[in-house]
């Protein structure tokens, strides 16, 4: 048995157009925090989704994919929590959380 998680950033649908078109400056102040420049479409999830449900990712089980349009790599907080669990023995590690 195989799980994975696809960790997806905003995704724009009907309610998000209609603040954003009340209110021009949400819509920049959501691509300002997104490096690719767009907020993420649902046609977006469909190839990670069709990976990871195909034989192709046979190999994979336990992961998080972020799909957020390069969002991830500007939080390093998160990116270098150490683990919580502790490692006798072992140097500390990163974990993604």
């Amino acid at each position: 048995m195989r799980v994975n998680g696809i960790v997806c950033a905003q995704i724009l649908n009907q309610s998000l157009e209609e603040r954003i078109a009340a209110d021009p400056n949400l819509g920049t102040t959501y691509l300002r925090g997104i490096p690719i420049g767009r907020l993420g479409r649902s046609d977006d999830i469909k190839g990670v989704s069709i990976f990871l449900a195909s034989d192709a990712s046979d190999w994979i089980t336990g992961a998080l994919i972020p799909l957020d349009g390069a969002t991830w790599p500007k939080m390093p907080a998160v990116a270098t929590m150490e683990c919580r669990t502790p490692r006798p023995n072992r140097a500390k590690r990163a974990c993604l959380l």
